[in-house]
């Protein structure tokens, strides 16, 4: 045993978010709601490993252990629930004092005179799903091992046969049964309990040590709070005044559970789309050997403590049940996923942020429902993901997703029999399902409020596009006043004038009518500005209002005034990436601009400003090909300098000795050198003669 790693704070971490993690970097979340504060868009997941138990493939016990540390050595056991283990200890280096007896946490369910169903199903899962804080424990006991409420103890039926030897005779088999009782037919089996390695993880072991192990304040951790199988704290940083979500997950590392995911390594149903033109096959997750499948499969799967809960009723098991969960595989999916299906997740998130996140908190659709659901998608048709027709894919997804919280089943990504909504009370269920409707109903103004939402954490990032701009142009009901916003706003009428023959009663007339206009002027300039500060309120307040009518058609000045935003954004952002992305980036946001800049050509009578935007699209475009090409040469390598061969003092003496080399001729040779150097130097000092050529005139009239 090695003495010194006990003296160490050492524990295994897995980060399954790592492209969440690079988003969280460059965008934070921000709503348009006083006092708001900014934070990140997902909470970033840290599984932390624990490192005291070890899962061993059988009952043999290997002699020596792969932890150098006092261990556990458990083995897997199925549950009666697909997605669920048990963990029975099969030999302990580290003592049990005393493990827990297990009691049956059984109780009927509630009669007709009692609590209706719904209402037990919303109070008992609503009580476990609501985070609470957690109750810390001063006094921990030694980090090596772990206390006796993480043991329970539990009689099993069994049968007897390992007090037989094989080479017994009939009479000794005979007499050993007629001497068994009942309590022979029951062993006494320790099981790793769930619940209560939660209550030491997240009231002993975290708030003491790990947590500042981790990096969190005192007062993150103090304000931490806790469900079973995860543990929620918010670090606010100081620097970027961001409040940064945590979600800490304790594990236990297991190898691929085989048994379990045998449906998702030969799925059947998994959609294998042929190119009938290039013969080219688009699969995802890809199969075969060194396919994604089989990477998968060389992974390790955690066990978290967290037990299923039934909606009615109490599962007995449900303490000695650990939940499977994919951190490696899960980010391994996700780092290739395609740059549109990694966009769709994002939107996701932020629709879920925005509006549902709000409103049903823990208890309802959460954002690993929405990795998994995506996961399908991609599987369903991994080819049809096209980027310039993304927004009516995103719509296509958001009806697949809203069809699943109707039904209410949501498929583990790789174990397939486990349902990820079975224990979501409905009601939940149904308010993200009404808010999906709405989208689908109305999609511009609520994909812009929450886009709105997103900022960038640095300003030295990409320009971001002016939502406020596109969407008054897209909610106006005046398109000239988009050309001359004067005519926006409705002209004081003039009042018709009288003619009198008498000159007074005219000139009272025409002072009448002035001061009527007056009046009225004064009245419309009162109900603008009135008018202005509502608007300046509701910009305060809410910035979007998602009921607005937005028309499905487009006239001809809306469409000019929304081609001309997205040709400027685009150029705008082609620029940035020549200077923070690579050189087909850029040359793709500035395709996307002349694009665009054609259809305003053919669309409207525009020519000559789309000749302006064309020149400087153009411009840019040289530009950047010259940046590159002058990166590049300077980032070549220069010429190798030749190998020259060495002569040294040695070779030149043997070459004397052999006649090779003659002095005299050497001789002969320095003094000549030097003599044609001094009269070089001789003549330089005199001018050149130039020698002159004349040409005979030639005669032409004898020719």
């Amino acid at each position: 045993m090695n003495k010194t790693l006990l003296k160490v704070e050492t524990m295994e971490c897995t980060y399954p978010d790592a492209i969440m993690d690079e988003v969280n970097q460059n965008i934070i979340f921000r709503t348009m709601q006083e006092f708001s504060s900014a934070e990140n868009l997902v909470a970033k997941r840290i599984y932390v490993i624990n490192d005291l138990i070890e899962v061993v493939k059988c009952d043999e016990i290997p002699q020596y252990t792969s932890i150098d540390k006092p261990c556990y050595q458990v083995k897997i056991q199925e549950a009666k629930r697909k997605g669920f283990l048990k963990l029975k200890q099969v030999e302990n280096n580290a003592p049990i004092i005393k493990a827990k007896e297990y009691v049956e946490n059984y109780e009927p369910l509630p009669g007709p005179s009692t609590r209706c169903d719904s209402e037990y199903e919303y109070s008992m899962i609503t009580e476990m799903r609501t985070p609470k804080p957690l109750e810390i424990v001063n006094e921990v006991e030694r980090r090596d091992t772990l206390p006796e409420t993480c043991f329970t103890q539990k009689n099993e039926k069994c049968f007897p046969i390992e007090s037989l030897d094989s080479e017994d005779d009939e009479e000794v088999r005979q007499e050993f049964f007629r001497n068994l009782t009942d309590e022979d037919f029951m062993k006494k089996v320790i099981y790793v309990n769930s619940h209560g390695f939660m209550k030491y993880f997240q009231n002993g072991l975290f708030p003491t040590s790990l947590g500042k192990s981790l990096g969190f304040s005192e007062d993150a951790i103090a304000t931490a709070k806790a469900i079973p199988g995860k543990i929620f704290l918010q670090e606010f940083d100081i620097e970027s005044n961001v409040n940064k979500p945590f979600q800490i997950i304790p594990a236990v590392t297991i190898p691929w559970p085989d048994e379990q995911t045998i449906e998702f390594v030969y799925r059947d149903e998994r959609n294998t789309i042929i190119n009938t033109r290039t013969g080219a096959t688009y699969q995802w997750p890809t199969t075969g050997h060194n396919g994604m499948i089989e990477e998968m499969r060389n992974m390790t799967a955690v066990l978290v403590p967290k037990g299923y809960t039934k909606k009615k009723g109490v599962n007995k098991d449900a303490y000695l049940e650990w939940e499977i969960n994919f951190p490696k595989a899960e980010r391994y999916l996700e780092a290739r996923m395609s740059h549109a299906q990694m966009k769709c997740l994002l939107i996701l998130l932020t629709l879920h942020k925005t509006y549902i996140d709000p409103v049903t908190k823990q208890n309802g659709l959460l954002p690993e429902h929405l990795r998994t659901f995506m996961y399908w998608q991609c599987e369903k048709d991994f080819r049809n993901w096209p980027e310039h027709r993304l927004g009516t894919k995103l719509l296509r997804v958001i009806k697949d997703l809203q069809q699943n919280l109707f039904f209410g089943v949501l498929p583990n990504y790789f174990i397939k029999e486990q349902n990820l909504f079975e224990n979501i009370p409905k009601k939940y269920l149904n308010y993200a399902q009404k808010v999906f409707l709405d989208i689908l109903g109305n999609p511009v103004p609520y994909f812009i409020k929450a886009l709105s939402y997103l900022r960038y954490a640095s300003g030295k990032f990409y320009p971001p596009v002016n939502l406020k701009e596109l969407y008054e142009v897209l909610r106006t009901k005046s398109s000239p006043a988009l050309l001359n916003p004067q005519l926006a706003y409705s002209i004081v009428t003039q009042r018709k004038r009288r003619i009198y023959k008498n000159p007074e009663s005219q000139i009272k007339h025409l002072k009448y009518l002035k001061k009527k206009e007056q009046i009225l002027r004064e009245r419309h300039l009162q109900k603008s500005k009135q008018n202005e500060n509502e608007d300046n309120d509701y910009q305060m307040k809410n910035d979007i209002n998602v009921n607005d009518p937005i028309d499905n058609e487009l006239d001809t000045i809306k469409t000019i005034t929304i081609l001309e935003i997205f040709i400027k954004h685009f150029i705008e952002i082609g620029k940035k990436s020549s200077n923070l992305a690579t050189y087909d980036q850029a040359m793709f946001y500035f395709k996307q601009a002349m694009y665009l800049n054609k259809i305003l050509e053919e669309t409207s009578s525009m020519i000559l400003e789309a000749h302006d935007y064309q020149q400087i699209i153009a411009k840019e475009e040289s530009r950047i090909r010259r940046k590159t090409i002058r990166s590049v040469s300077s980032s070549e390598e220069p010429p190798p300098t030749p190998i020259r061969k060495s002569i040294t003092f040695n070779d030149i003496n043997q070459q004397l000795k052999s006649g090779s080399i003659r002095l005299k001729n050497l001789e002969n040779s320095f003094n000549n050198g030097i003599q044609n150097a001094s009269a070089q130097k001789i003549n330089l000092g005199k001018p050149v003669r130039k020698k002159t050529v004349v040409f005979a005139e030639s005669d032409h009239s004898q020719m």
